[in-house]
């Protein structure tokens, strides 16, 4: 991979810099006071195609989704909206059989979106620690690798720089759980992790399940696995929001969507349809609060209803902890949860130890915004808005440096957050 450097040096001399107080905001929140505080890596802000070999702040981005830091600082966009993949790596070096400059972005894959399923939207992605990318093709019913450097995983022989499947067999289904993943059926897959063992994990979300790649042979959350076989490690396939805190494949799921693994292999999921982040234990312990038993599902984060989140500050699972429609996920090297909200245009963090959040203490297992709306005023009817504005925050992911990458699908860029934020 490109040569290590911090994503904040990727984008010295390109960026776009922060919004300028006294922006009006965007989306579709109102009665708001403006606070600056993100930076702007890639997309002016007008959706469309264009910019591939120029500065990413110049280029033009449709509907950015998924997106993935790797260990050099090299960040990776799902341009879901124009059928790509793109890269803005940190330095100026060689990736993927490619040619790359430090800043400049480029299309690993993909082109014009095309009919009958040719270069599909792409909507998650994923990395492991060899910089092999992996990349969730929700509408194709796929996920394809584009392998770093030519090797054996998974069962199949990867090229350096070509895609292949990996999981699905391109027709929506449900099926092949046991045996090969790439004759598996999946159903809209849209969240992508790999875990310390170098597993992918999938949210076959129209099925209502969590489903585990295994690279390698071993026992993982209760089931025997096989290096390139498929199982369902977490969703009983009936979509709802019984069995939380038991066995998580006697658990239900709903439309489970973007994943994040922390180091010790516990897996975040971000429960769309129950309106909740859950958490998949690799070992018995307490979570944010919550006690799981090995190989149990449970809910961390999100009370489970539609509603307006009120107040920071407060437990993460209280009766005003909502969590509307979790689009995104990730988690840091100490355990502090983010969590991205589209529907209520804002960035939420759980710390796991106290800390401080906007220079204020925060308590772990709270919830507190670290970007985004904010209600304010004694009857909490009016905004305020919290670092940035946002409209559809959807991405999330954690540079080197500790740094907060998010797409806002809804405003068509990809920013980041400063360290501590």
């Amino acid at each position: 991979m490109v040569a290590a450097t911090a994503l904040a040096l990727a984008v010295v001399g390109i960026r776009g810099g922060t919004t300028p107080a006294g922006a009006t905001p965007p989306g579709t929140v109102s009665n708001s006071a403006y606070a600056p505080g993100a930076t702007t890596i890639a997309g002016t802000g007008a959706p469309g195609y264009g910019g591939d070999g120029g500065v990413a702040v110049a280029a033009r981005l449709d509907a950015p989704a998924g997106v993935a830091v790797d260990s050099s600082g090299d960040l990776f966009v799902a341009d879901a909206g124009n059928c790509r993949v793109r890269e803005i790596p940190a330095r100026t070096g060689t990736a993927f059989g490619r040619h790359l400059r430090a800043g400049v972005i480029t299309t690993l894959v993909g082109g014009p979106c095309g009919a009958a399923g040719t270069d599909p939207p792409p909507v998650a992605l994923a990395l492991d620690p060899q910089g092999d990318l992996f990349i969730g093709f929700a509408a194709a019913a796929k996920v394809d690798v584009l392998a770093a450097h030519s090797t054996t995983a998974f069962g199949l022989r990867l090229t350096a720089g070509k895609l292949t499947v990996v999981a699905g067999t391109g027709v929506p289904g449900y099926g092949g759980d046991g045996g090969s993943a790439v004759k598996a059926a999946l159903d809209d897959p849209s969240g992508l992790a790999i875990d310390p063992a170098g597993d992918l994990l999938v949210a076959d979300t129209a099925n209502c399940r969590l489903r585990l790649v295994a690279a390698s042979t071993g026992t993982r959350f209760g089931v025997s696995v096989v290096p390139g076989r498929i199982y369902t490690v977490a969703g009983d396939g009936f979509c709802g929001p019984y069995g939380d805190g038991g066995p998580a494949r006697r658990a239900q799921l709903w439309d489970p969507g973007a994943l994040a693994v922390n180091p010790a292999g516990d897996v975040l999921v971000a429960d769309q349809g129950n309106r909740s982040i859950r958490l998949l234990a690799a070992a018995t312990g307490n979570y944010y609060g919550v006690p799981l038993a090995a190989d149990d599902l449970g809910t961390v984060a999100g009370e489970g209803s539609y509603g307006p989140y009120l107040a920071d500050g407060l437990p993460a699972l209280s009766e005003i902890g909502e969590l509307n429609f979790p689009t995104g996920v990730a988690v840091g090297a100490n355990g502090d949860l983010y969590v991205a909200d589209g529907d209520m245009h804002a960035i939420r963090v759980v710390p796991a130890t106290q800390t401080t959040v906007r220079g204020l203490v925060a308590k772990p297992d709270d919830m507190y915004t670290v970007a985004g709306a904010l209600s304010v005023g004694s009857l909490r009817n009016r905004t305020m808005w919290i670092q940035t504005t946002l409209r559809d925050p959807t991405g999330l992911a954690l540079a080197p440096d500790g740094q907060l990458v998010y797409s806002d699908t809804g405003a068509d860029v990809v920013r980041e957050l400063p360290t501590g934020a």
